[in-house]
């Protein structure tokens, strides 16, 4: 029994040992996505009108997404606009208003990329944030998405193909927002010096 009990505890901690950040993974080629870059357009609709667009390099580890979106507050139209940059485990949120960034470090995935083969990483994550895969797949864009749902949280329905989401459904406040792409262009050359931060922005504490 005894020893049962410290294989219990060995075993976890092993496991938690063995994962890299995504730094070491780069230099070992171990990829994010199956996909080493592509750019996505996507359109805002339902409760809110927009668009969004995401590009990406180095098999997803690189990755700009801006995004604007106007909806009704109080009866005033509002617009809400996000630009995020992801280097690695690191994401920077950019404020145009005040030329300042913020920045937080997100392991997910580089912690399940540390074991799994790019086309299980996404589905991994997604199970453990509660989604529920289901039975049948969707086509969209001449693309076979698998459909994932979430019960009682913002988050309603992602539509996924190889790790990259092509649509999906989420409520903002009472406003049900669908997100769907309508253009997908794989094996880009992005412009150089897109996925960095101008000069002049400051970091916000």
């Amino acid at each position: 029994m005894k020893l049962i009990l410290n294989l219990l505890i060995i075993l976890p901690v092993v496991a938690l040992a063995q994962a890299q950040t995504a730094e070491e993974l780069r230099t070992q080629d171990m990829k994010k996505y199956a996909i080493e870059s592509a750019e996505i357009a996507y359109k805002i609709s339902g409760d809110a009108e927009g668009e969004e667009n995401m590009i990406f390099k180095d098999y997803g580890w690189t990755s700009l997404r801006t995004r604007s979106m106007t909806f009704e507050l109080y009866g005033i139209s509002s617009t809400q606009t996000l630009i995020e940059l992801i280097d690695g485990d690191f994401v920077y949120r950019l404020s145009e208003n005040d030329s300042t960034y913020t920045m937080k470090k997100d392991y997910k995935w580089s912690q399940q990329a540390s074991y799994k083969e790019p086309d299980l990483v996404s589905e991994a994550i997604l199970f453990s944030m509660g989604g529920q895969q289901t039975e049948a797949d969707s086509l969209l864009l001449g693309k076979t998405c698998q459909v994932y749902t979430f019960e009682g949280k913002a988050l309603r329905e992602l539509w996924v193909w190889k790790g990259l989401v092509m649509k999906r459904k989420a409520k903002l406040g009472d406003r049900l927002i669908e997100t769907i792409a309508t253009k997908v262009e794989v094996d880009i050359t992005p412009l150089e010096g897109l996925f960095e931060i101008p000069s002049y922005y400051q970091e916000k504490k």
